[in-house]
């Protein structure tokens, strides 16, 4: 964002879903995007879930998937701005998927087996920011529908489906810094 509010801020914040807390995380706002972590531990259930992995890719029901609780760094730029708010549109990797360009928000890591993973963040739409103006907070919408997991070590890429498309939110609750 052009002016980007309160550049180099820090705010402690709540991850949600269907207005459900599931994690906390801290946001730093840099001239280059928003730094925080992903609720990864609750990312990897959705994605590994015990049905997902009847498919046994190549998990079994007894591996135990840990997330590597690394900040990422999710650039954006302006799409606009109201006297109460400025928006911006989460600049992402895209990808094409069976013909459709797929929004790829962010990723994150894990290990399942001693093996390393990356499960990126997969949807048709692109993630959105929005800072408020009175009261100095933003807010991240990342729509979610599937996860691309994908083996570092030799790059073999699965594609996994949640029980139901979803939006993670991230709400900046006050300014620590």
């Amino acid at each position: 964002m052009d002016n980007v509010p309160h550049e180099n801020a820090v705010y402690d914040g709540e991850w949600t879903i269907d207005k459900q807390v599931i994690d906390t995380a801290r946001l730093e706002v840099l001239p280059t995007g928003l730094r925080l972590r992903l609720p990864e531990s609750y990312l990897t259930v959705l994605c590994f879930d015990k049905e997902a992995l009847s498919s046994a890719w190549p998990f079994q029901y007894e591996c135990m998937a840990q997330p590597m609780a690394q900040p990422v760094v999710i650039p954006f730029r302006d799409q606009g701005y109201t006297n109460n708010a400025k928006y911006a549109t989460m600049t992402t990797t895209e990808k094409s998927f069976d013909g459709m360009t797929i929004y790829i928000p962010a990723s994150f890591s894990i290990t399942v087996n001693s093996a390393s993973y990356r499960v990126a963040l997969l949807s048709n739409e692109p993630a959105n920011a929005v800072y408020r103006n009175d009261n100095g907070l933003w807010t991240i919408g990342i729509p979610i529908e599937r996860f691309l997991v994908t083996n570092t070590a030799t790059n073999e890429e699965q594609v996994r489906t949640p029980h139901n498309p979803f939006t993670l939110y991230y709400n900046a609750k006050e300014r620590i810094r």
